[in-house]
């Protein structure tokens, strides 16, 4: 009973709020019960609580709308990007076909079945990559990580493979142009054929005997050129050819230059097509002055005429 009073009185006394003014106005004096006051402050927490609560809320809600705006424009962009891909895939996958076309080239499909057809058109690999593309466009956040993943890895695939087919047109071609460098093309020299490849008569000992080259006169000191891009293998005299160079070239070609007056170049010394080599004389079993010019492909001889007309080669 005595703590139910001293409640009682202690909730019921007052308290006082003084405000005090600068000027002259009177100060301004509020009294209120404790009880009171106390439950002025539980309003203005269970105020703030429920603020903050809702507040927090609404900011939650915010935040998530905010990230699903920013993940749907990711989703755009990846789009975009993946649509992209496949488009410019496309178009390299066609530029790689005509120059396949041009260059005559069969990729191992074609050598397999033996056919001249060009082979597949450009885009996704197959239809399910074709709908995936589909259902990416339309509810990309319903497609599993899965798919994903096997979309991207037959995209990696694709590309791989157009980056090896690259590899391979640029190999043809690099081959195609060390080979054409390599095989002998022009004419050694200016001047008259007097003596073909093939059987004749020495001009000396009147017998029938097989020229292993082709004879081409002129005066002495007439330019000597390198047929074919190669290394020089020898450069001295020979029984018969008198001062002779020998010029080694890639794919078993060999040329040989003989009845020279001069030399212009030295044993191991590496040579291209159009670089004087020698000047033309009459050293050696000769008549008069003139070159005789031999060509040998995987040590067997070659009529030099069929080499001297470079258009012939690009007709191979």
């Amino acid at each position: 009973m005595k703590k139910t009073n001293f409640l009682k009185s202690l909730f019921s006394q007052k308290i006082t709020f003084l405000l005090l003014f600068h000027d002259t106005k009177n100060p301004i004096r509020k009294s209120v019960s404790l009880a009171f006051l106390i439950f002025i402050i539980f309003l203005w927490t269970l105020f703030t609580v429920v603020s903050v609560y809702f507040s927090t809320r609404h900011i939650d809600y915010w935040s998530a709308k905010l990230k699903s705006i920013i993940l749907a424009s990711k989703y755009e962009y990846l789009n975009k990007e993946i649509s992209r891909t496949w488009e410019m895939l496309s178009k390299v996958e066609e530029n790689d076909r005509v120059i396949r076309k041009l260059l005559n080239m069969k990729d191992k499909k074609e050598i397999i079945l033996k056919s001249d057809t060009i082979v597949g058109e450009g885009g996704p690999a197959n239809i399910q990559q074709a709908e995936f593309l589909q259902k990416f466009v339309k509810q990309p956040q319903e497609i599993p990580l899965v798919e994903y993943s096997k979309h991207f890895r037959i995209l990696y695939q694709n590309l791989q493979q157009q980056l090896d087919s690259y590899k391979e047109v640029f190999n043809y071609i690099d081959y195609q142009k060390k080979l054409y460098r390599s095989t002998p093309l022009i004419w050694p020299c200016y001047g008259y054929v007097v003596s073909p490849f093939g059987k004749r008569i020495h001009p000396l000992y009147k017998i029938e005997h097989f020229h292993t080259g082709i004879d081409i006169a002129n005066n002495i000191g007439t330019p000597i050129r390198a047929t074919a891009d190669g290394t020089v293998t020898f450069v001295g005299w020979q029984e018969g050819y008198g001062k002779v160079i020998l010029i080694e070239h890639e794919f078993g070609y060999t040329t040989v230059y003989g009845h020279l007056s001069v030399f212009k170049v030295k044993k191991g010394q590496k040579v291209l097509r159009g670089e004087v080599i020698g000047l033309m004389g009459n050293t050696g079993t000769v008549t008069g002055p003139h070159l005789h010019y031999e060509i040998w492909k995987d040590s067997k001889l070659q009529n030099p005429i069929k080499y001297v007309n470079i258009e012939d080669f690009f007709k191979k």
